[in-house]
């Protein structure tokens, strides 16, 4: 597995890797990219890492600052996705790692993110990885007619 960050080359299969990921059981609003060029718009080269394995993208994490402010520059904002196909092969795993590694040679604190309450499968993750619940938003989305929490979890470093 080679963990780097995303090029040019990457958006066509980053696109479907986040096309076939990002559904009404794991994300709030539909996420769906018409080209590349809209892609790559909204995730430049370089602007998240991925995992490759035998030339396929298998995982890409994203992370930023929640708010652009200069007291909360401690903080990052994680995304985090696997390819159905390289699901319980580490790959999530090795993204959290190099997470955790790039927060502390950027000194942040703190990691934070958001997961749908239906999400269990994503909650177990975090939570295997360290992160703790800090808050919930009750019935915030509906989704597929029912009512969706929105959970808050972080991590300390």
């Amino acid at each position: 597995m080679i963990i780097r960050k995303s090029t040019q080359q990457d958006a066509t299969d980053m696109m479907e890797l986040e096309h076939l990921v990002w559904t009404s059981g794991t994300t709030p609003g539909e996420i769906h990219f018409a080209n590349e060029a809209e892609y790559l718009l909204k995730n430049p080269a370089g602007s998240k890492v991925v995992a490759e394995i035998d030339g396929k993208i298998a995982g890409i994490l994203g992370y930023h600052s929640p708010i652009p402010l200069k007291t909360n520059q401690h903080v990052l904002d994680l995304d985090i996705a696997v390819h159905p196909d390289f699901q319980k092969h580490g790959v999530g795993s090795t993204l959290m790692e190099e997470l955790f590694r790039i927060a502390k040679a950027e000194n942040k604190e703190k990691i934070s993110l958001r997961v749908l309450s239906t999400n269990e499968k994503a909650i177990q993750f975090y939570t295997k990885h360290g992160f703790k619940k800090e808050g919930q938003l009750h019935n915030e989305f509906i989704i597929n007619g029912e009512y969706v929490d929105d959970i808050f979890m972080a991590i300390f470093l």
